[in-house]
């Protein structure tokens, strides 16, 4: 417990802990017995070849469990057999097929009132069929959730944003994103079993409190698939994001049903107005009807470090998984989890979307969140990793693609090497087929690249389809070897040396524990899964009180085109002091002598997290020969005053870039196109099999090969 909390419950204060505000729906379980045996129509139209009732006295919900359902194989060019649940309290209505069934996950929906009509419709000729229950959910009124109110009252007022649902029965609220597919957010902490449906347009409870639910047609199942999260790591680490399958009764999905999604958004400063609006119990004075409905509040942003935010906006048991949206944009800026507000003070608290692991989420989405792009496209001569210096050209096609149609000449490269992406329109050879040409880049570096191309209706469709967070990538040279890669998934000869005064944090190679919570990698940096950090578990396991090295194995670097590439993670931005640094060193005689390569920090825009991926050309390093006894190691560091220092590194790789010039012609290969080039040609003319003076590799040394060589003669 804090200071301040301690205080107050010195006073006799009630201080509600910081503790994740989901507060499940209260649900019983009850028995019922329905076993229909097998059921066939009868000749005649289709109808109903079984129907019963299910009731539940006194119940103010319920949700059917199947235990066995088993619906009859169609007749031929007749309908499929469903199975069709209504309210008879307000009459909404649930159609399931089997492949709704298994979506589902073998229950209904979230029916108001007590009793249930449950029938199999079926067309004369179909199938026998089946269903069997022997248990159902029954809700009762709910009772208030914890209270984490800024102040003396509850200043919420009733909202109907059609972005945001609330989830059930996990008690939390849901909202839809800018996504590909548009998903939707929660909290980590109710991403577990309770993370089942999402109802939208929420109807007020009833003025005892019990919760009614919207008919069927607003209510979507999630698919365990599209889950992604952290299960909850304490406030600023705390996120879900997942996705709902199409609704049953209407076919669409949230967001085309719904028609608007928030734009995610980094936070803004302090002192900004912080609104929160979600699926919330009551406080009193508030009205008992809208326990459960949509309600929001607007008050001052406090603080915004690394992935936490801090307000002074109202919520309750229930808001957990609430968007926290920047007032004067209407962006979401981050998840709201945790309650810490009271009568005397206090803030609630929330994660960042700028939260790495989160942001990691979104660039690998599954399940119903993986993109249905409109447009494919295809590299008929695949992706090459070494682009020609003086230019280079890739052969692409952009064809449709679940329905969608590509807009003609509407294909751009987008390349970078090193200073910003620019880009370059691709050039047309049919309606579906591109060439893109890249430009000039010195020799050697690395580059980075994806392409784009619009539909019919405007809509710019890149590939990768997260780019530019995600590229292509190449390098600029005329041929690349790989001399060493090391992606740490299993043992290659490192070692990890640490100060004597070193407490914790020493370098671990493994699967990424942590959470991101603290400045630690939430993921690896190359997606293999394993990497080296510093420290490998959750909680206060950063860098105290020294040093942590982590040396290469002798590496042989003695081609004059050898470059030192990977990807490293550093976080020096929490706590009161930022004035470490991460050091990268490099040595060309097996560690006689060091020079540094890289300094990260202390400050500046690459110590808050996040990998960045980096490459060196070795011999542009003064004082480091190309040699076959060449090492690197990286160096983090807690000195001086305390500090939270977290460093990861990955995809460790000693690459050979080949810088020569290759012309076509130049069959000699000393660099010229010459008359000694032009011998060599008319000496082997006809036919000839895989031979160099067979420019064009077509299988014969001709005219054809003759023009091409004149094309680029050099004298």
């Amino acid at each position: 417990m804090g200071a301040v909390a301690a205080v107050l419950a010195a006073m006799g204060a009630v201080v509600w802990p910081a503790a994740g505000q989901a507060e499940r729906l209260q649900q019983r379980e009850v028995d019922i017995r329905v076993d229909s045996g097998l059921v066939r129509p009868r000749d005649g139209e289709r109808a109903a070849v079984f129907s019963t009732v299910i009731s539940i006295p006194e119940a103010s919900w319920l949700r059917l469990r199947f235990d066995e359902v088993i619906l009859g194989a169609p007749p031929r060019g007749g309908e499929e057999t469903i199975l069709r649940i209504t309210s008879l309290l307000d009459g909404a209505v649930q159609t399931l097929n089997a492949v709704q069934l298994q979506q589902w996950q073998s229950t209904s929906a979230y029916f108001n009132g007590p009793n249930l009509l449950v029938e199999i419709i079926a067309d004369a000729g179909a199938g026998a069929s089946r269903i069997v229950m022997t248990r159902a959910w029954a809700g009762p009124p709910n009772p208030e959730g914890g209270r984490s109110i800024c102040g003396p009252f509850d200043d919420r007022i009733l909202s109907d944003d059609p972005r945001i649902g609330r989830s059930v029965p996990g008690g939390c609220t849901a909202w839809i994103i800018d996504d590909f597919n548009h998903c939707l957010l929660t909290a980590g902490h109710c991403g577990d079993s309770g993370l089942q449906v999402i109802e939208f347009n929420v109807p007020l409870s009833d003025g005892d409190g019990s919760i009614n639910h919207p008919p069927p047609e607003d209510q979507y199942a999630v698919d365990p698939a599209s889950i992604l999260t952290n299960g909850g790591m304490g406030s600023g680490s705390d996120w879900t994001y997942f996705g709902c399958f199409a609704n049953t009764e209407t076919g669409l999905t949230p967001f085309e049903a719904q028609g608007e999604y928030f734009t995610l958004s980094q936070p803004p400063a302090e002192g900004e107005t912080a609104r929160v609006t979600g699926y919330g119990t009551t406080d009193p004075p508030i009205p008992e009807s809208w326990n459960r409905a949509q309600k929001t509040h607007a008050a001052p942003l406090i603080d915004w470090e690394y992935t936490e935010l801090t307000y002074e906006t109202d919520t309750t048991g229930g808001n957990s998984g609430s968007p926290v949206i920047d007032e004067a944009t209407g962006r979401a800026i981050g998840i709201h989890t945790h309650g810490g507000c009271n009568e005397f003070g206090g803030r609630n608290s929330g994660t960042g979307v700028n939260h790495p692991g989160l942001q990691w989420a979104l660039n690998h989405p599954q399940g119903v969140c993986t993109p249905r792009l409109p447009l494919a496209f295809g590299y008929p001569e695949g992706l090459p990793e070494a682009i020609d210096p003086d230019g280079d050209s890739v052969r692409i096609t952009v064809t449709g693609n679940h329905g969608g149609e590509p807009a003609p000449g509407s294909g751009v490269l987008h390349v970078d090497s090193g200073e910003g992406f620019i880009t370059v329109p691709m050039q047309v050879i049919n309606e579906q087929t591109y060439d893109a040409i890249f430009p000039a880049i010195e020799c050697p570096a690395p580059i980075r690249y994806y392409f784009s191309a619009e539909t019919i209706e405007g809509i710019v469709i890149t590939d990768p389809f997260n780019a530019p967070a995600a590229t292509h990538r190449a390098y600029a040279a005329t041929a690349v070897d790989h001399a060493f890669t090391d992606d740490f998934e299993n043992e290659a000869g490192w070692t990890v040396t640490s100060s004597g005064e070193l407490t914790d944090g020493a370098w671990e190679r493994g699967v990424p524990l942590g959470g991101g919570g603290r400045g630690d990698p939430p993921y690896d940096g190359d997606d293999s899964g394993a990497c080296f950090l510093t420290a490998n578990r959750e909680g206060n396991s950063d860098i105290d009180g020294g040093s942590t090295i982590l040396l290469s194995p002798r590496l042989d670097a003695s081609d004059e085109g050898a470059m030192i590439s990977y990807s490293r993670w550093y976080s020096n931005a929490l706590g009161e002091t930022n004035d470490d640094s991460f050091i990268v060193e490099i040595s060309g005689n097996d560690g006689a002598d060091w020079t540094a390569l890289e300094v990260v920090g202390p400050g500046g825009d690459e110590v808050e997290g996040g990998w960045f991926e980096k490459s060196f050309r070795i011999a542009d390093v003064p004082g480091v020969l190309n040699t076959d006894a060449f090492r690197v190691r990286f160096i983090a560091s807690d000195l001086g005053e305390p500090s939270i220092v977290e460093a990861g590194v990955d995809g460790v790789a000693v690459t050979i870039l080949d810088c020569d010039a290759s012309w076509p012609g130049d069959i000699d290969g000393d660099g010229d196109v010459d008359g000694d080039d032009l011998l060599a040609l008319l000496a082997a003319w006809g036919f000839c099999g895989a031979c160099p003076e067979d420019i064009n590799d077509d299988g014969v040394v001709d005219a054809a090969d003759l023009l091409v060589l004149l094309g680029h003669w050099t004298g």
